[in-house]
């Protein structure tokens, strides 16, 4: 009566088990099994070459909205520039895709290709940087670039479990130039963060300091 992703399966004999040990990183006598998603088709309207932290940009697509394990999905992860250089993805083009463990929707397979020019990207989205392609990857090599410092604070705020600083928050900050960099987060005060960030008062300012 719910969903599941897959199962893991084990020897069912506590002597094996004991016997086959463990790696670094798992015990031996188990394996874990995938279930492939349910797929869906749809139309790409657009793709959106987003910056990460490291630099690399991955490629998203627009899709007309489809309606996918109980979701309506209207975006899906292309993975990576090798992916669209492969497949030529390109707008209007019919894709297959599958949510992946009933949660990330992404790309499987084209359909029926489009007549529409494909077209990589040359500069970066945000600083138009001239970008470098290195096997499957297409990066911005620009470390002063404001998406990947973007999403480098998103990933430490994140990671280090600080609440309540949304990524809405961090973006009209970093538009501010309140902070440019991660260690710019410890310069924050109550009062310049109620100055300066819309809808924080007295209590969420004191709660995020």
């Amino acid at each position: 009566d719910y969903l599941i992703d897959g199962m893991v399966f084990t020897f069912n004999e506590q002597k094996v088990q004991d016997t086959l040990g463990y790696t670094a990183h798992h015990p031996k006598d188990k394996m874990a099994y995938k279930f492939r998603g349910n797929s869906a088709r749809t139309i790409i309207q657009e793709i959106i070459w987003q910056v990460s932290r490291n630099g690399i940009l991955t490629p998203v697509a627009q899709v007309e909205p489809v309606d996918l394990s109980g979701a309506m999905i209207a975006r899906v992860t292309l993975h990576n520039y090798g992916v669209v250089q492969e497949f030529q993805l390109k707008k209007n083009d019919l894709i297959e895709i599958e949510r992946s463990g009933e949660v990330i929707p992404k790309f499987i397979a084209v359909i029926q290709e489009s007549d529409d020019a494909f077209f990589i990207p040359s500069n970066c989205p945000c600083c138009y940087t001239p970008l470098t392609i290195s096997d499957i990857w297409l990066s911005c090599e620009n470390k002063e670039c404001s998406d990947r410092n973007i999403q480098m604070i998103n990933y430490y705020i994140k990671n280090i479990g600080i609440e309540d600083l949304s990524s809405a928050r961090i973006k009209e900050m970093f538009d501010k130039k309140i902070i440019t960099k991660v260690p710019d987060l410890y310069l924050l005060t109550e009062e310049i963060l109620m100055q300066n960030i819309s809808g924080v008062k007295e209590k969420l300012s004191k709660k995020l300091i």
